[in-house]
């Protein structure tokens, strides 16, 4: 931890001149004062008491065979359920093929998302519900890079992926309301004679809030909430007026050609190039929770465990600029005038959504906007029913508006440990079209990135898709497998206990080590499997692609993630295994279908709520729609 911090001084909001070989004195230093504290001021160097060889940690680990035992459960427990996934895809991408039932005509409206798995079943909804809707995926950081500035803060938000360094700076202006603030956290309590007024005073008050909350839990300036981490009603400096206008070397906005290279990116990406629907909604995602140590993990991995909502509008913004759309025409990508672009932020948490600049919308996409947004509230109200069906505490058979609401409090309550379950259950990373998936029902468990090989034959634009995907999906992946695994070495024991140090991390109360890992609460329904990553393209593209890196290779070498490939043009299914790419048959050769999602969560709920306990993961097999 102090070496990374030496090495990113800006880890620290408040930086401090910290370096790895004064940390290693001081630990000596401490170590010879107990020492003599121990033996005095003359002892024998401890080497000459030591009777065993220490181990030598960096030497190879003997392969025995409970290891060989452990590794061939481990691959069986992996790939009893890789292969239903294989089998399912190859079905539905085989039905597909056959009927050729692209979408055709115009679209009611395009949602694009954050790749996160938690939009998985939100996305399926609101395609289940419209079936002229259509909705994509990406990192949410949306392709646009850079530092935030709220108004009257005192340091920047860095919204992009931890690897990027921004050279841009996004200021929050016009903010007319004050943020609401807490009484009973005001900094006056640290002094004397405020310090034991407040204890009379506020304590009161504090206890009184606190039952409170219990029965009525709601929002307050001290929970940390999604939607204020930028004021809906502000202007951003998203437009840079002049090479000049500058922040601490930071560049105040994007130029035109900036914010053109920029969408035209994420638009070819994901293959979003024609076909536009009149609102396009580019919905980033945050989290909102009460008491939570861990909160950071509950938001945007893309933009820094931050919640995405300026980097949606700012991308919106840069959308809508007919400067912008100028260039993109002479690029080949036409958007028409009608079509309008609109920034929402999705509270994963509390299930909520939230749209910005919506004064912008033309009076006829004001008219779709509001059917638009009905369709997202049926969605978001599925989606709490299918979320409730891992949380003991909510009466899944309960009317659908009531579980909502019950959704909605476990967020802003301070006695809720499990706001929400982060990304328990990962498993999966699919890269594709969205009709290789369209049909399937993954519970929740897939990452997934929009991309047409079509529009990428030789894989450009694949490979700046994965390029991240190890560390990102992966390594979400691993941080929750090792959590699971060994809670007690490599996760972070229970939350309930857990103080935060320097932002950056947790201790077991006042005086413990710093925890590694992640808590109980957030892995004790996750099944520790590796990351499948499936990418629809060629296997010669897609074997050069990851070659090409060696810090992209080693993920997939070391097997640290596992990687399949399906031929978009035979359908033909192949793994990664040894430096090539291996044909791979699934064992698995009929696999259950659906008629009605709704009914498929009911008997997810059911069968969940027959579970002795909560703590193990219980997970459906692999659905597909019967009339896909």
């Amino acid at each position: 931890m102090v070496a990374t911090i030496e090495d990113h001084p800006s880890t620290l909001l408040n930086p401090r001149k910290i370096a790895f070989r004064d940390f290693v004195i001081f630990e000596l230093l401490l170590e010879l004062d107990q020492l003599d504290n121990e033996f005095g001021d003359y002892w024998k160097p401890l080497c000459d008491s030591v009777s065993v060889e220490p181990l030598n940690l960096f030497e190879d680990v003997q392969n025995t065979e409970i290891h060989e035992v452990l590794i061939i459960w481990q691959e069986a427990f992996e790939w009893s359920y890789y292969d239903d996934v294989l089998f399912g895809v190859q079905k539905l991408s085989i039905s597909k093929s056959a009927s050729k039932s692209d979408l055709v005509g115009e679209r009611s409206f395009q949602a694009l998302f954050c790749i996160d798995e938690r939009e998985c079943s939100l996305r399926r909804h609101i395609e289940n519900i419209d079936h002229r809707s259509e909705t994509f995926a990406t990192p949410g950081f949306f392709s646009v890079e850079f530092y935030f500035h709220p108004q009257n803060a005192k340091f920047y938000d860095k919204l992009c992926p931890a690897p990027v360094t921004p050279k841009y700076l996004i200021k929050e202006l016009g903010v007319a309301e004050k943020r609401d603030h807490e009484l009973i956290y005001t900094n006056k309590t640290h002094q004397l004679i405020a310090g034991i007024f407040s204890a009379f005073v506020f304590g009161f008050w504090a206890a009184l809030r606190m039952v409170q909350n219990l029965f009525k839990p709601k929002m307050s300036p001290a929970i940390s909430n999604a939607f204020t981490h930028m004021s809906k009603g502000s202007e951003l400096t998203i437009e840079n007026k002049s090479i000049d206008d500058k922040e601490n070397n930071l560049q105040i906005g994007f130029t035109i050609q900036e914010m053109a290279e920029r969408v035209e990116s994420l638009l070819n990406g994901i293959a979003l190039t024609k076909n536009f629907s009149p609102i396009v909604y580019v919905v980033a995602h945050g989290s909102s929770s009460a008491n939570n140590p861990h909160h950071g993990a509950h938001d945007c991995g893309a933009c820094s465990g931050r919640p995405g909502s300026v980097n949606a509008r700012v991308f919106a913004a840069m959308a809508n600029n007919t400067k912008v759309r100028e260039q993109l025409k002479a690029k080949g990508i036409v958007i028409p005038a009608e079509t309008q672009f609109v920034g929402a932020l999705h509270d994963t948490a509390a299930d909520e959504i939230e749209y910005y600049d919506i004064d912008v919308l033309s009076a006829k996409n004001i008219e779709h906007h509001k059917k638009n947004v009905e369709v997202f509230e049926k969605a978001l109200d599925l989606n709490s029913k299918e979320r409730s069906r891992r949380f003991a505490s909510i009466n899944t058979k309960a009317d659908i508006h009531q579980i909502r609401k019950a959704v909605k409090d476990r967020s802003v309550s301070l006695f809720e440990p499990r706001p929400e379950l982060g990304h328990g259950t990962n498993t999966l990373c699919i890269v594709g079209k969205r009709e290789i998936t369209k049909c399937l029902f993954l519970d929740r468990r897939a990452f997934m990135n929009s991309y047409d090989y079509r529009t990428d034959p030789d894989g450009v634009f694949l490979t700046g898709i994965m390029k991240p995907l190890g560390p990102v999906c992966g390594g979400i992946n691993l941080e929750y497998y090792f959590s699971r695994v060994d809670n007690k070495k490599l996760g972070a024991g229970t939350k309930l206990p857990h103080n935060v140090v320097g932002l950056f991390g947790v201790t077991n109360s006042s005086d413990g080590d710093l925890r590694t890992g992640l808590p109980w609460q957030m892995v004790e329904v996750h099944d520790p499997l590796r990351l499948l990553i499936i990418v629809e393209h060629f296997p010669k593209v897609v074997l050069k692609i990851i070659k090409s890196a060696p810090e992209m290779y080693e993920w997939f070498i070391n097997e640290w993630v596992h990687l399949s490939v399906i031929n978009p043009e035979t359908n033909e299914l192949f793994y990664f295994k040894e430096g090539e790419f291996i044909a791979y048959t699934p064992a698995c050769n009929t696999i259950q279908t659906f008629k009605d999602v709704n009914a498929l969560i009911e008997e997810a709920n059911e069968m969940e709520s027959n579970e002795i306990t909560h703590a193990t993961s219980e997970n459906l097999p692999i659905y597909i729609h019967e009339n896909s």
